[in-house]
């Protein structure tokens, strides 16, 4: 077992759909100006914060995914793990439930779910959730901009059976509905909305420099 960062959470990324709107191309292989791709840029700013262990969830075009990823690693930060969601294509809770199973055999506190095409989430607000987490304790930690909530979302382990009996392709989205009371809100950026999951967001990332 990797040695874990003492605030124990685990974070993990999704990265195991099928890339349907960008087909041909697979949007989180896609590469910045420096020639970076996208997956890469994401898992760089999760390791270079506080985070216990990254999990990268796969499944479509997982070989190529893993292989952009460790090409691209931080170099004296703990080694990505990876799983393989085997019913990805069901959605993506399928893909959730892989990587909320990895944390909780890990004896993870809590998961930071990422997403792999939101690569301008800052290493800054990822510790400030897990600092978050760890003087409140509250079910979930979500970031907000505009009146909205974005990703990622942080979750306690005590909601780790609640979101591993999930299903469909809406993810927790019902589950935070079900906790909106009780959850803790940090203010954020507007990039806790933006990603990039077409044609057109992928032509702008590929004009991108993304310093990790």
């Amino acid at each position: 077992m990797t040695a874990r960062h003492p605030d124990g959470i685990d974070a993990i990324v999704l990265a195991a759909g099928l890339s349907r709107r960008t087909a041909p191309r697979h949007k989180l292989l896609a590469r910045d100006t420096d020639g970076i791709p996208m997956i890469a840029t994401t898992v760089r700013r999760i390791q270079a914060g506080r985070v216990g262990r990254v999990v990268v969830v796969l499944g479509h075009r997982a070989d190529e995914i893993r292989h952009a990823i460790r090409s691209h690693a931080l170099s004296g930060r703990p080694a990505p793990s990876f799983v393989i969601a085997p019913d990805h294509e069901r959605g993506l809770s399928a893909t959730l439930r892989a990587g909320i199973m990895a944390a909780q055999a890990d004896g993870a506190t809590g998961a930071l779910i990422c997403l792999g095409d939101m690569p301008l989430i800052p290493t800054a607000l990822l510790d400030r959730m897990i600092a978050a987490h760890q003087a409140h304790h509250p079910p979930a930690v979500v970031v907000t901009h505009g009146g909205r909530r974005g990703n990622p979302v942080l979750w306690d382990r005590r909601m780790f059976p609640s979101l591993l009996g999930l299903t469909g392709d809406e993810g927790a989205r019902g589950l935070l509905r079900q906790h909106e009371r009780d959850l803790l809100r940090l203010p954020a950026g507007e990039e806790i909305h933006l990603d990039f999951d077409t044609p057109d967001r992928l032509e702008q990332f590929s004009r991108l420099s993304l310093p990790s």
